[in-house]
């Protein structure tokens, strides 16, 4: 065990590696094609089937940039769009999407040159959902390494089978730039209505654009609508706030406005956040990862910990005294998470406390950079996996 020295994963809860070795260094992603991601899922063919399945290759563009895509081409309502999960956006990503079926859809108007490709199409019987996959494929090369040792990743990889991996949630459940969005998602269960506006619009965050920083600083300093004839578009919730600012409308009504999908995402990050500590804690007190305490909960037999939520019910033992401690920390109460005003119900759920991979193959490439090929489960984050290997901000 080693505690963390990376002040941003200090933020998120993320603070220790459970193995003791030296890290090899390096970055990742200096070059899109160094991160590769193909979505491990079976959507089997329906030759009848009303649903139209797209295998679609994304370089250097969000999910959510895809499915905009497809709606406007296709004429189609995003609701429409079935897909399993979120893919990395700094990659080249492997993914399948569903649409309803017509005879004369032309898939191939959905290209976009260096971005998007349909790499094949297919009927199937069912519209994908959220979680319809087993995992996902990872192929990355660590470049600029200090140390690029195949004996270091080895010792590493050692470790990791005695005691397990920590499952943490990377540092893309929190945002991009800001890495704020549990501290969104804490105010909002806290009832913290004009502390949430300030985080949101207000603070700013040493990795953000220059313009960006302008405009919050007009903003905290009462220049409304300076800040929200500035404000960047691709800030459409910052400038959607401001916009009710200067018509005097209440924080509480502004926050509603954003919806209760945005909302609830920010509160699912504060989850994430509080899942973290936990994980934090089970290292710090030196129980397994990968074997079962006294209390724990158990996900598809491996041990769990609640994503906390007003319907969570708690464990006891060593894994209870860590979440109460958690709890403790942050002065919750379960029932915060279900605030009828701004028709927000979390219920919680369970997630497993090691990370699960397999398939791990890894090799020099060149004299500095090493490569790494491993399957993960649904839900676990790569950059997770590889910090333990790396021991330091590998993926800034």
């Amino acid at each position: 065990m080693l505690p963390t020295n990376i002040e941003l994963e200090k933020r998120l809860g993320i603070l220790y590696y459970i193995t003791s070795t030296e890290g090899v260094g390096g970055k990742i992603r200096g070059d899109v094609e160094d991160f590769r991601v193909v979505e491990d899922s079976e959507i089997p063919l329906d030759s009848k089937g009303e649903h139209l399945v797209l295998v679609i290759e994304k370089r250097n563009v969000t999910t959510d940039y895809v499915i905009r895509h497809i709606s406007k081409i296709l004429g189609l309502d995003r609701k429409f769009i079935g897909f399993a999960g979120i893919k990395d956006s700094r990659a080249v990503a492997l993914q399948k999407f569903s649409i309803p079926f017509k005879d004369d859809i032309d898939v191939r108007k959905i290209d976009v040159e260096g971005k998007i490709r349909v790499i094949e199409a297919y009927t199937a019987s069912r519209k994908i959902r959220l979680g319809m996959l087993k995992g996902n494929r990872f192929e990355i090369i660590l470049r600029d390494c200090k140390n690029p040792s195949i004996k270091l990743i080895e010792s590493t990889l050692s470790e990791l089978n005695i005691l397990g991996c920590p499952n943490y949630f990377g540092h893309q459940r929190f945002g991009t730039r800001r890495f704020n969005t549990h501290l969104l998602g804490k105010h909002l269960i806290n009832k913290e209505y004009e502390m949430f506006l300030e985080e949101l619009v207000y603070k700013v965050y040493p990795d953000e654009s220059d313009k960006a920083k302008e405009c919050r600083t007009l903003a905290r300093e009462g220049l409304i609508k300076e800040a929200y004839n500035m404000m960047p578009r691709k800030l459409w919730i910052e400038k959607r706030v401001l916009n009710m600012m200067l018509k005097n409308f209440p924080p509480q009504k502004i926050i509603r406005s954003l919806g209760r999908s945005l909302l609830k995402f920010y509160v699912n990050a504060y989850q994430s956040y509080l899942f973290n500590l936990m994980v934090s804690k089970r290292i710090a007190r030196g129980l397994p990862l990968n074997r079962l305490v006294e209390g724990d909960f158990v996900k598809g037999g491996s041990p769990a910990f609640p994503i906390l939520g007003f319907k969570s019910k708690l464990p006891g033992g060593e894994a209870g005294k860590i979440v109460k401690d958690v709890i403790e920390f942050e002065n919750l109460e379960l029932g915060m998470f279900k605030d009828g005003s701004l028709g927000l119900k979390v219920k919680g759920s369970l997630r497993k406390v090691n990370l699960n991979y397999r398939d791990l193959n890894f090799s020099n490439v060149g004299s500095d950079a090493i490569r790494f090929h491993f399957w993960l489960e649904k839900g676990c984050y790569a950059t997770t996996f590889l910090r333990e290997f790396c021991k330091n901000e590998f993926y800034k």
